[in-house]
């Protein structure tokens, strides 16, 4: 028996500073597995991450203080893939990977800093290899094409002849959504009598007002199957340019975006510049709740926007193939 290549996994996550990173990480080793041997590192791992990652991969915890970079590279033995996805992981952390021999690959949409990875992904459209400070022998995998999607998100074919419920909306702003604009883009949807049902999707530290309005319903810790169900059952979505914009995409919802922090800001402007939004701009100011009071949320409204289904085709075959190479 072949005994397959190691693939570690590096990324934090937790109540107060969200799960993207994380949930994208395991997106990609659900989607390695069978021809890796996976394993995912993070600090002090929830009992929801832990969930989540038991049918993928085994889990190893980090301590929660700065000594869990260096036990993290102690784990390494030189013949492995490291993939880094958080954005505190800097240069010199990267050449002391690559110093045990590893192959490192980093999962970046910031482009904020000098990379010696052999290999970037970044989901984002509209990057080129200007757009990074990176050796020569860089590979960079941009684009749609390159999501990282779970698994349910993957088989989503002729989803927009999907049975939809006429008039609801599914509205996420992540797991901490610091500004509480859960509660205020709510209460803005219940002042339109087009809408007649709101799946809210939050998180453990959520601490905005919950609605008692009989047409609103809140969850957390949803497992990617209900996600996906939700978001193929429901006409519309409410969302920041995010995983979960990518995952709506994906499902063939119609989605009304916008951005609140500033890596959001390209993809948002791509995906509102190609039509595959209608776009709403800054969530943060007041004038976009206003400009949601003022429009109706019909299919008029999405006569312009088009379903970009072509480029979640053949991802995993796409990802086993590049790692198969590194």
């Amino acid at each position: 028996m072949i005994e397959k290549r190691k693939i570690y996994f590096r990324a934090d996550a937790g109540p107060e500073i969200g799960y993207g990173h994380y949930i994208r990480s395991l997106a990609l080793a659900d989607m390695l597995k069978q021809d890796f041997d996976c394993t995912m590192f993070t600090q002090t791992p929830t009992d929801y991450q832990l969930r989540e990652a038991k049918p993928i991969c085994p889990v190893v915890a980090l301590p929660n203080d700065n000594s869990k970079f260096e036990v993290f590279l102690n784990h390494l033995n030189g013949d492995e893939i490291v993939v880094l996805d958080n954005y505190f992981f800097t240069t010199d952390y990267q050449r002391a990977i690559k110093s045990k021999g590893c192959k490192l690959v980093c999962i970046d949409d910031m482009h904020d800093k000098h990379y010696v990875a052999d290999v970037i992904i970044n989901q984002g459209m509209g990057y080129s290899r200007q757009d990074y400070s990176l050796e020569s022998y860089t590979r960079l995998c941009l684009g749609l094409e390159y999501s990282l999607l779970r698994k349910p998100f993957l088989t989503t074919d002729n989803l927009q002849s999907a049975t939809r419920a006429q008039g609801s909306i599914v509205v996420a702003f992540g797991g901490s959504d610091p500004n509480n604009l859960t509660e205020q883009y709510i209460a803005a949807l219940l002042m339109k009598p087009e809408i007649t049902h709101i799946d809210a999707i939050i998180g453990d530290s959520y601490r905005g007002q919950l609605s008692d309005s009989p047409i609103v319903q809140y969850h957390k810790n949803l497992k990617a199957e209900q996600i996906c169900d939700m978001l193929t059952s429901a006409e519309y979505t409410l969302l920041p340019a995010s995983t979960m914009m990518r995952e709506a995409m994906a499902c063939g919802t119609k989605i009304i975006g916008g951005y609140y922090i500033d890596n959001q800001l390209h993809d948002y402007n791509t995906y509102a510049q190609h039509n595959y939004i209608y776009g709403i701009g800054d969530m943060l100011l007041p004038p976009t709740i206003q400009r949601l009071n003022d429009i109706q949320i019909s299919d008029a409204l999405f006569e312009n926007v088009i379903w970009p289904c072509a480029y979640f085709q053949h991802i995993p075959t796409r990802f086993i193939e590049l790692f198969k190479s590194i």
